[in-house]
């Protein structure tokens, strides 16, 4: 009987430790994002790929 307290101690304790280990990980740092970095992350001028059907558009535009 007193091994099966001991067991049950030891798997507690083993889980105590593990959860309190996960729980401290993760990204550290400020809660916010800056402004600065706000004007970084608007997306650039792409170029929008021309479909088959608009290329056809144009060739049947300069053909006549």
């Amino acid at each position: 009987m007193k091994a099966t307290h001991t067991l049950q101690l030891k798997k507690l304790i083993m889980s105590t430790v593990l959860l309190s280990a996960l729980a401290g990980c993760g990204q550290s740092g400020p809660l916010y994002l800056p402004e600065q970095q706000a004007d970084q992350n608007q997306p650039q001028e792409t170029v929008k790929p021309v479909t088959v059907s608009e290329q056809n558009n144009t060739q049947q535009s300069q053909e006549q």
